[in-house]
């Protein structure tokens, strides 16, 4: 159980394909030697800074700055540099119809249930309340 533990404490990339991340927020704290050294932090990464993750350990990543520094940085301090794109199509990559039919008119109809003023907040089905 302890090896099993040991062994999905962390995940480690090469330096080609790691993950791309950007630094969240400003300020943000950058150890060479390890996280949370003794001597304090030896830079401070700005908001929007690039990283490659070499090794995603618990809390902490080991990453390399555009400059080639390596070093720890918090875990929720990253983000992904990878935009998200929406899950709909664009308008541009629907295929054209050749004649599209008008939309159908609702039809309304009379409701079965008469409603007092003083019930406007009632429900709509009778014996169900809220």
């Amino acid at each position: 159980m302890v090896l099993l533990l040991a062994a999905c404490s962390s995940l480690k990339y090469n330096s080609t394909t790691g993950p791309k991340m950007v630094v969240s927020a400003d300020h943000t704290p950058f150890y060479h030697n390890g996280p949370l050294q003794v001597k304090g932090p030896d830079l401070f990464f700005s908001k929007g800074d690039k990283v490659d993750v070499l090794l995603k350990e618990i809390g902490y990543s080991f990453v390399r700055t555009h400059d080639g520094q390596n070093g720890y940085v918090a875990n929720e301090a990253l983000t992904s540099a990878i935009p998200v794109q929406s899950a709909l199509p664009s308008q541009s990559t629907k295929a054209p119809q050749a004649n599209p039919s008008p939309a159908p008119k609702p039809t309304t109809t009379p409701s079965a249930i008469k409603t007092s003023p003083a019930t406007t907040n009632a429900p709509a089905i009778p014996g169900f309340r809220y």
